[in-house]
């Protein structure tokens, strides 16, 4: 037996998702290392734990969303995933905002 993969439709949602949420993580992290605040309390934890293990757990949730994009979705489901996306959007922004004016200063 052959086994395909087929490649969904909102396989593309998903590898920006996840290349987004890699780049949150990395972006968070040099601003907390600069004395930034992260506003999400369960990372906050975490980061405060051990800034590794919120690395981690960040690219794991990358892995995760980018499998599935492998995965068929009802169409409430891909409409959520492109909501998401256009908030990550909004997030790496100010990031960028933000490293930015750091750079200024």
């Amino acid at each position: 037996m052959d086994r395909v993969i087929r490649i969904q439709k909102h396989l593309w949602i998903c590898l920006c998702l996840g290349i987004l949420n890699a780049a949150d993580a990395l972006f968070t992290h040099q601003l907390l290392q600069k004395g930034g605040k992260e506003l999400n309390p369960l990372m906050r934890g975490l980061y405060e734990q051990d800034p590794v293990i919120f690395l981690l757990v960040k690219f794991f949730f990358s892995y995760l969303i980018i499998a599935i994009g492998f995965i068929p979705l009802k169409r409430r489901v891909q409409v959520l995933l492109l909501l998401a996306l256009l908030v990550y959007v909004i997030v790496i922004s100010w990031h960028l905002i933000i490293n930015i004016y750091l750079i200024g200063s």
